[in-house]
Formats: structure tokens, C-alpha cells, sequence
């Protein structure tokens, strides 16, 4: 990033943050949603808004006009510096899948931990944690319209690993809070906030990614064959890893029953002052929450299946109660770590051995079945041949066409490979030569790095780290948990999914892109946030044009192939309240709501999420402790104070170190003439010092008394 960029980033922070605004420049009023995914370790805040499609066809407005992201950056570029506007003052226009969606960097917020913290002390979340979360919302969403401003929240990993009763009550606390102190358009408990399915968080993702890249937009330009247009999602969290793609026309008629159902519509064109009934767009995509294969979870069973190994190992031995550790060859040489697994603590001791560490993941793939059906029969190790090996796949998931599947990875794919691309020998590396390493999965470069990150000690993966920008260098357990990371990856696509490894399996074209990691696309980070917002608003412009023209065509949706009854609508659900029409009247009534809270403090402190019931004991034991020492009178109080220093005293003495200030001792055979002289400089209290002058008074008159007693007895 150039010098010019960090100066323009700093300088937009010190801005205050401006609302959106209400109009565009067409005099067309902008309709917005907030969506916050609640995830395992924090909440992010999305809003988004776009043009009210009532308003836009009422006035005959050419909904085409508006260009998409790729010609709008091309102008921006071609500007100068002075001639650009700042992203506070220029929203980024995503592409559409036909309704225009909009968004700013600062329309997102992210705050720690997770809503699944708060199982303990569900009735904590509102303060605690939404009210951070809407206070940032209402300082983007115009006042005048937050009442109709849908808000939604979907949680995802976090909240799926408690047990039922803890999640109704979280998620009921957040629906009172919504609903009690909110100003925001909240008309059903159930279909705004719920812990999402993962198949549902998968399509919201493929939307969402097919988007921001454009393949909706200009489907054109993304042409693979066989007239397939769409780019797959791989999504790697903690928990689980989604996987969603479009099959090629065979796997689709043979997998029917397994398919999730899209049906989407174009933007209502305009032509000769009237509306045409808008294009149907339908997909059939296959939807998957690989649960338990999340970087996580994964890695807790891979140390299960370690601590599992070792107990049969007839070396194993004790040192006292405490098990030695177990060596663990996915973490480097010279490194221990302790890690709790089923309530016991084991001590796990490096040992940098690639091979072996590959080997040891495998059984994580080897043992699972996915989705109810058999075993894969072909599921073989690295070691095993060069053939594809797909552990994860039965006759239940639609086979890969990797003529014309390409994959987009997300978030844990992306964030391990460029930890991993990140660890070069040398002290300073160019940006965009790093950026397009990552862009494009390269098998080879991969494996290879992984085998020498893998193969490094603990202090040369330290001094390599040191060597780099502060800002760039990585913390300690990301270090120890690099090579296990990309070697879960390297497990996952290839031996798990069956990913084609370039130079050794088929199709060997080095233009054909498998998988592509990105962390943004076209200057805007991924969300599956999106893709909810994307169907709610092609939701409603059909709607609006069913009203204005009189016509009842299908709303925009999906539904399982084995459920085509529970059709998910892009907008509100059927039998519930729909978004109130815009109505310019109502712009200056008052609001109930103030939600003026110091929002940039994104960590919430433990003392907010735990339940104080034992702070609350403590605190009533040392009251009426303090109300018995009252109880007592003065003289007793003093009687218990004098007490009370006499024992911290006694115990003041008995500390190491006390003794050998005062005393000499003598040990072994050493006669009283051989013992070594006291050391000038030693000190000692003064109270030892008025001890010593009355031993010395006692002894001068001793000597006193037995020389008068001698001198009378002569």
C-alpha cells in the first residue's frame, strides 16, 4: 500500500461518520437494511442500501442507467487524486443482480466475542453488545427511515455448538431487545433472528460472491463452457466449511433430489414508458455444510486421534502424575503447547515432520461419512499414488466438472495461505508481487511451502518472523499453528474434495483457474451478508412492479428440491408485516430511540458477559464480616487487631529466608575454630542490636560479680 493511501486512511478516520443519504440525485428515495452475521467470535454489522423500487418505476426512472462496479472504477482510476471522492462522500456500487446495492467501508462493524459468549448471562446481550452494534447502525441509516429499515440477525458457528436451551434464550433476549429498544423495522422474531442453517448461509454466500465478481452482471464475461457462468463458493470457518456450486447439466439430472432451487428476476426495463415483465433467472445449485471440518473443529479431532494414538503406545510413561507430552508433528521443533480436549489438559511437544504430519490428518478424513450416505471408496493418501482421492464425496453430492467449475475461498482459506506465503526469508516483500501470489491457488507453490514452513524449528520460524514489519509479523499461536493449517488445506481440497493437483492430475491447463482466494473483490470484502441483502431487494422490486402493473408473477426465492412447499422469499415471508411504503410525511416525526453510545469500543470485557453471582457472595460475606467486627466493642476490636498482627507475624517468621538473617547454623563436622568469620558488612535489626547490648550488659556484670567473688575468697 503506498504512502498516499495510509495518509488518505488516516485522514478519513479522523471524519465524522455521516449518514446515508436519503435521496439520490434523481430525487429518488433510497430504501436500506442492517444484517449483523453472528458468528462464533464476533458479530459483523452490514448495511446496504439501494434505490426504493416503488418510488423509481412510479416515476418512470431506467433502472439500467446505473453503471456497475467494474466501469465505475475504471472512471475513478483514470481521475486524479483531487478529482476522486473519498469513500466517506462515495458509496461503492456493487454489482447488481439487478437491483442496485450499495455500500461504505464504514457501513460495516465488527465487535468481540461472539453472541454465544453470553450463554452464561443471556439478559447481558442487549447492553452489553447489540445496543454497540444498532448505535453504529442509526448513525447510518437516516433517522427518518430507521422505522423502515429491516434489521436482521443470523447466527452461525458459535451458536449451533450450544445446546437448545441456551440458544432459545439468547436468541429471545435479542428479540425482546430488538423489539423494546429499537427503532428499526422488526416485524417477526422467527425470520430475523435465528440461528441460520448452514445450507441457507451457503446460498446467501453463492450470491453473494457471484455478485461482487460480476457473473450476474455480465454473465458474458464468465463464460466456462457449457454455457455455465457461476463461480463455486468455498467457505472455511471454525466450525464448518460450506461448499456450493453449480453442477454441469448431468450431475443436475441425476442429483435433482439434492439441489437447492433459485429463482431470481432481472430488473424491471423499461420501454416506451412502461415496465416489461422482468426476466426469470433460475439456478440449480448444490448447497453443503461440511460441519465438524471447519479449521477448528478439525484440529481438535486431529489432537483427539493423537492423544487416542499415544494412550496405546506401550512407551508411553508418567513423570510423577503428569503424562509426558505428545509429539505432535505438525507443530515446529522446540515448541509446547498445552491444549484442553474433553476437560483434560495435554502437553503436545513439536517435532516438524511434513510427511508425517499429513499422515496424521488423514484419519480426520478417512473415518468420516458426510451427509448420511456410505463411505467414499476412493479415498486414498498422498503417499498412496498420484490419483485423486475424494473422501468427502459419495453417490449422495454431485460430482465436480472441473472443465468448468471455478471455485472462490473465502475467509479460513484465505487467511492460512497468506500466513503461509507471508513467511519468506527475506525482510521486505513488494505487496503487489505477494498479492498475486495469492490470488490464484497454486498446488505446487503450496505444497512446497508448506513442506518447508512444516520442516522449520521453533526459533528459526521466530527469527524469520522478527524480520519483518511489525505490522506484518505474526503472534506466537499463529506461528505454531501455520503448518497444520495449510496442511488441513492441502487434506481437505485434494484427498478430501478430490481438487485437481496441476502437474499431476488432470486437466493440466495452466489457464484453467481451479481456485481463486481472495479476501475482497473489486474493493469490497466478501459477506455472505450480501447475498441476503441482494434477494431481499430483488424481493422487493418485484413486488413493486406486481403492484404498479397489475401483475402476480412468482417473487424471487429458494426452496430444497425435496421441499418446494417451504419457499424461502427473498423479502419477508408470507403472512408477515412487508417493509411500510416510504412516505415523505413522516420525515420529521420524532423518534423513541437514542442510541448515542461509544461505539468504537469493539472488546467487551468478561465482567460484562459472566454472571456475577460470586462477585455478589464475596461481597456479602465481607459485609457482615464488617458488621460483626463492629459488633464487638472497642475493647474486643483491639484485643482482634493485636490478635491478628501476632499471627501475621508468626507467619511472617516462618517465611523462607527469615531465619538465615538472624542465625548462623552449623552443620557437618566442623569444629567451632574452623567455622568461617561473619561477614563485617552483615546487617542486622535493631531490635537484635538492643538484644545484643543487654547480653553484653549481663556478661560485664558477670565478669563483675566472679572477680569480687574472687578477690574475697583470697
Amino acid at each position: 500500500m503506498s504512502d498516499h493511501s495510509l495518509g488518505k486512511r488516516k485522514k478519513s478516520k479522523k471524519k465524522v461518520l455521516k449518514p446515508g443519504p436519503l435521496y439520490s440525485k434523481d430525487g429518488i428515495p433510497y430504501d436500506y437494511i442492517v444484517i449483523i452475521d453472528a458468528g462464533s467470535k464476533g458479530s459483523r454489522l452490514h448495511v446496504y442500501n439501494y434505490l426504493n423500487a416503488y418510488q423509481s418505476m412510479k416515476k418512470g426512472i431506467d433502472l439500467s442507467q446505473y453503471q456497475s462496479i467494474k466501469k465505475r472504477n475504471k472512471l475513478e482510476d483514470e481521475l486524479s487524486d483531487d478529482e476522486s471522492e473519498s469513500d466517506d462522500d462515495n458509496p461503492k456500487k456493487l454489482p447488481n443482480l439487478f437491483p442496485k446495492i450499495q455500500t461504505k467501508s464504514k457501513w460495516h462493524k465488527k465487535i468481540i466475542p461472539g453472541v454465544s459468549s453470553f450463554n452464561k448471562a443471556p439478559h447481558k446481550i442487549g447492553k452489553h453488545h447489540l445496543a454497540k452494534l444498532l448505535s453504529r447502525a442509526s448513525k447510518i441509516v437516516p433517522q427518518p427511515v430507521q422505522y423502515r429499515t429491516p434489521i436482521f440477525l443470523y447466527a452461525t458457528g458459535g451458536m449451533r455448538l450450544l445446546i437448545p436451551t441456551e440458544q432459545k434464550e439468547i436468541l429471545k433476549e435479542i428479540c425482546k431487545f430488538f423489539e423494546n429498544q429499537s427503532d428499526f423495522f422488526f416485524p417477526d422474531c422467527a425470520s430475523h433472528v435465528s440461528v441460520i442453517d448452514g445450507d441457507y448461509e451457503g446460498i446467501y454466500g453463492w450470491l453473494s460472491i457471484n455478485t461482487l465478481i460480476g457473473a450476474f452482471d455480465d454473465p458474458n464475461s464468465h463464460q466456462h463452457g457449457k454455457n455455465h457462468t457461476t463461480y463455486g463458493l468455498l467457505d472455511m470457518g471454525g466450525a464448518s466449511t460450506q461448499v456450493v456450486f453449480q453442477p454441469n447439466i448431468t450431475e443436475i439430472d441425476e442429483h435433482q433430489n439434492n439441489l437447492y432451487h433459485i429463482k431470481l428476476r432481472q430488473v424491471p426495463q423499461l420501454n416506451n414508458s412502461n415496465y416489461e415483465i422482468p426476466n426469470l433467472q433460475e439456478y440449480n445449485v448444490y448447497s453443503d455444510s461440511f460441519l465438524g471440518f471447519g479449521m477448528f473443529q478439525a484440529r481438535n479431532r486431529y489432537l483427539k486421534a493423537l492423544v487416542e494414538n499415544d494412550d496405546k503406545d506401550e512407551q508411553y510413561h508418567y513423570w510423577g502424575f503428569t503424562k509426558s507430552p505428545i509429539p505432535d508433528p505438525c507443530i515446529p521443533k522446540g515448541f509446547t503447547t498445552s491444549t484442553l480436549i474433553d476437560d483434560h489438559s495435554y502437553d503436545f511437544i513439536g517435532e516438524s515432520n511434513f510427511e508425517k504430519c499429513l499422515k496424521n490428518i488423514f484419519p480426520v478424513l478417512q473415518n468420516s461419512t458426510h451427509g448420511g450416505g456410505p463411505k467414499a471408496k476412493n479415498c486414498k493418501q498422498f503417499s498412496d499414488g498420484d490419483e485423486v482421492s475424494e473422501c468427502l464425496l459419495n453417490e449422495l453430492i454431485p460430482s465436480f466438472d472441473f472443465d468448468i467449475n471455478h471455485f472462490i475461498g473465502v475467509s479460513g482459506y484465505w487467511d492460512a495461505i497468506e500466513d503461509l506465503l507471508s513467511q519468506e526469508d527475506k525482510r521486505q516483500i513488494d505487496s503487489r508481487d505477494l498479492k498475486d501470489q495469492k490470488n490464484t491457488y497454486d498446488y505446487k507453490k503450496i505444497f512446497n511451502k508448506t513442506q518447508k514452513v512444516c520442516s522449520q524449528s521453533w526459533s528459526s520460524m521466530l527469527e524469520l518472523n522478527k524480520q519483518k514489519e511489525y505490522k506484518n509479523q505474526l503472534t506466537e499461536d499463529e506461528l505454531s499453528e501455520l503448518c497444520f493449517k495449510s496442511s488441513w488445506i492441502l487434506n481437505f481440497l485434494h484427498l478430501g474434495l478430490g481438487f485437481p493437483r496441476f502437474g499431476i492430475d488432470e486437466p493440466n491447463n495452466k489457464d484453467f483457474q481451479t481456485l481463486q482466494l481472495v479476501e475482497t473483490l473489486d474493493g469490497s470484502s466478501f459477506s455472505w451478508a450480501l447475498g441476503k441483502a441482494v434477494l431481499y431487494a430483488n424481493d422487493e422490486y418485484i413486488q413493486a412492479f406486481n403492484n404498479l402493473t397489475n401483475n402476480s408473477i412468482q417473487r424471487p426465492g429458494f426452496y430444497h428440491s425435496t421441499s418446494e412447499n417451504i419457499y424461502q422469499y427473498g423479502a419477508e415471508q408470507n403472512n408477515i408485516e412487508s417493509r411500510p411504503l416510504f412516505d415523505e410525511s413522516k420525515m420529521d416525526e420524532s423518534h423513541y430511540y437514542n442510541y448515542e453510545l461509544k461505539d468504537e469500543t469493539d472488546n467487551e470485557s468478561i465482567w460484562n458477559i459472566e454472571p456475577h453471582r460470586w462477585y455478589g457472595l464475596i461481597i456479602f460475606v465481607v459485609l457482615l464480616g464488617f458488621i460483626g467486627y463492629l459488633m464487638l466493642g472497642g475493647r474486643n476490636r483491639a484485643l482482634f487487631i493485636t490478635k491478628i498482627k501476632t499471627g501475621f507475624r508468626k507467619i511472617y517468621r516462618l517465611t523462607p529466608g527469615y531465619n538465615e538473617a538472624k542465625y548462623t547454623t552449623i552443620a557437618g563436622d566442623f569444629e567451632l575454630g574452623d567455622m568461617p568469620e561473619v561477614d563485617s558488612q552483615f546487617k542486622v535489626d535493631d531490635d537484635d542490636e538492643e538484644d545484643d547490648e543487654n547480653v553484653n550488659d549481663n556478661e560485664e556484670a558477670n565478669d563483675s560479680k566472679s572477680t569480687i567473688k574472687n578477690s574475697s575468697h583470697k
